[in-house]
């Protein structure tokens, strides 16, 4: 019996795209169900057809796309949504073309008569572009934003707070090369629900509280346009769970003071299976066989490798236990080694198959084999971190962190006073506990050790032993509410080939942003930032072996677009375009990753 337009599911989150590539991608999408699943059916059509790859243009400069006339459907397929997975459901195409415009359709029944009612989406937005085979020629486009809660600025922006979702559209027609997002943290805000979910033993009513935080952060008709034809890679942070998860004092049991009390296990398992079937489900591949040690995932676009690191799973403030001049310190665990070492392991496995792609061309004395196999090895890594290296004033934090708990304890003493309750109230939604959010970044004292251990890791792929193909280096964030870069230095004699990473941050998307005199502050106060506790030997003294100098000062709403271009062997540059909200023109920064390695160290007098 057909199905009729009147049993329509009545909401519908999505769809969107997720985990492209030459010749897959998936279509993600939510929707209500009752008590039992319920089946959505697509059509893919090919419209559009471009060159395959690099080498199949004879013009390197030549832009050729072919129009299909009379498209017709080539692929169908069947996303189920699953009662167990709250209406959730995905599917994956394979077999496509490789640089090729699709459109998609859903519907409701299997014959494809009834289309699915797309909630003010017109059928025009669905639509998507593969990769081309190499991944891209000369050049590699993508955007990147963080840190969305439209409510913070909905009565100011005229669009429910989603104004640069609405400027993206007209954002991405000026940069027409862009392929994908990568979203690196705080894609919701479940702050709202922490109390409920706290008391909530029932697990699978806990998961209808995030559901409902879901549906409210992205059922907006401007978030929708964009991400049902973006594919977009995820990442959760603190804020997918709740604020400052991991970092939080009162989230440990009074009794055990290294463990979360059993009510904020209760909370994290629930945001971690919310987060794995809300977003996650996007991604591509992980480097782990499972979720087991976190969602970390890592992906190939031709010559650029993406590490998007999970810094949330396995985040705990108190990890490590110790006695310092008979007081208690802790010191912080950001993520596991066996993360990082699984990172380590997808690159060798890149580079061993750059390895014998290049003996084969070398074998059948294939001079053009042999130069694209040159052209095509891995030799740029982003590495995605939803928290920031440096940013703060270490000055003013450190003596936030000191103080403190001071200023709660007195807060809660004026709360007792009737007529000030209204203001202590005030006062905890709006500011609380400071210290999760100073602990929450690699550059926090609690996080040394595990910064020196990244740090290493990153620079050492910059500056590997000898034979090995160096790999450039680029770290991108958010968290910050602020966006802008900076640059990591190292003074290991081991890393002097490459001695500068840069640290690129987009953030807030749709969030308030930063206010521009804390800023201020923050950058007149500190000029250098210390990272980490390793210290190297230098001809004027012992020094930090790792630093990094700010310029964060764009203070407004904002999304990144990141150019990586490779016109030449060995010419490798990146230029980022922030488009802050308001400015009719991007502010441009250029970073030479091949031939601006070098530190410099200008010793200006006290």
């Amino acid at each position: 019996m057909p199905v009729s337009p009147q049993d329509n599911m009545t909401t519908l989150t999505g769809p969107f795209v997720g985990s492209i590539a030459a010749s897959s991608v998936k279509i993600w999408l939510n929707v209500e169900v009752g008590d039992a699943d319920k089946s959505v059916f697509v059509t893919l059509k090919l419209l559009e057809q471009g060159p395959k790859s690099e080498a199949d243009k004879k013009d390197p400069n030549e832009v050729v796309i072919r129009k299909i006339e009379d498209p017709v459907v080539v692929q169908s397929g069947e996303i189920k949504c699953l009662h167990a997975d709250l209406g959730t459901g995905i599917v994956a195409f394979e077999d496509l073309e490789a640089n090729a415009k699709y459109s998609y359709e859903l519907w409701q029944d299997k014959d494809h008569s009834i289309p699915l009612d797309l909630d003010g989406l017109a059928p025009s937005d669905l639509h998507f572009w593969t990769l081309p085979t190499d991944g891209y020629g000369r050049q590699l486009d993508f955007l990147l934003m963080s840190c969305h809660f439209p409510e913070t600025k909905e009565e100011v922006d005229g669009f429910g707070g989603f104004a640069v979702w609405h400027q993206i559209p007209q954002i991405m027609s000026e940069n027409r090369n862009v392929r994908f997002a990568i979203l690196c943290g705080d894609q919701v805000y479940a702050d709202e629900v922490e109390t409920e979910v706290l008391k909530e033993k029932d697990e699978s009513k806990r998961k209808e509280l995030y559901l409902k935080v879901y549906r409210k952060f992205w059922n907006n008709i401007h978030y929708r346009r964009v991400l049902c034809s973006l594919p977009a890679v995820l990442m959760w942070d603190d804020h997918d769970i709740t604020d400052g998860w991991g970092s939080r004092e009162d989230s440990y049991d009074a009794k055990k003071p290294q463990e979360f009390a059993d009510e904020w296990k209760g909370l994290f398992e629930t945001a971690k299976e919310m987060f794995r079937i809300m977003q996650a489900s996007r991604n591509p591949e992980r480097p782990s066989s499972d979720f087991s040690e976190g969602f970390d995932t890592c992906f190939r676009v031709g010559r650029a490798g993406f590490a998007v690191a999970d810094l949330r799973s396995n985040r705990k403030s108190r990890a490590i236990k110790r006695t310092v001049d008979g007081k208690t310190v802790y010191e912080g665990r950001i993520w596991l080694p066996e993360q990082m070492e699984a990172i380590r392991n997808w690159i060798d496995a890149e580079r061993l198959e750059d390895a014998e792609r290049l003996k084969d061309a070398e074998r059948l004395e294939d001079a053009e084999k042999l130069k694209e196999a040159e052209r095509s090895k891995l030799n740029t890594l982003f590495f995605v971190s939803s928290v920031v290296f440096s940013h703060d004033a270490p000055q003013v934090t450190g003596f936030i962190l000191r103080v403190w708990f001071r200023v709660l304890d007195l807060a809660n003493l004026l709360g007792k006073i009737r007529f000030l309750r209204k203001y202590t109230k005030a006062f905890n939604d709006k500011v609380g506990d400071l210290r999760d959010d100073i602990n929450d970044s690699w550059g926090a004292d609690i996080n040394a050790k595990e910064t020196d251990r990244v740090l290493d890791f990153l620079f050492g792929l910059q500056n590997p032993p000898a034979g090995e193909q160096a790999i450039s280096v680029v770290i991108l964030s958010g968290d910050i509410h602020t966006p802008g870069h900076s640059i990591i230095y190292s003074a290991d004699p081991a890393h002097e080939k490459k001695a500068v990473i840069p640290h690129v941050v987009a953030s807030p998307v749709a969030y308030k942003e930063f206010p521009w005199y804390a800023e201020a502050i923050f950058r007149h106060l500190t000029k250098v930032v210390t990272l980490g506790e390793r210290k190297t030997i230098t001809p004027q003294g012992e020094k930090p072996t790792y630093t990094a100098q700010i310029s964060h000062h764009f203070c407004y709403r904002n999304v990144v677009v990141l150019s990586l271009r490779n016109y030449e062997t060995d010419e490798s540059y990146l230029k980022v375009r922030y488009y802050l909200e308001g400015f009719p023109e991007p502010q441009i920064e250029l970073f030479d990753l091949i031939h601006s390695s070098r530190k410099e160290s200008i010793d200006w007098p006290a």
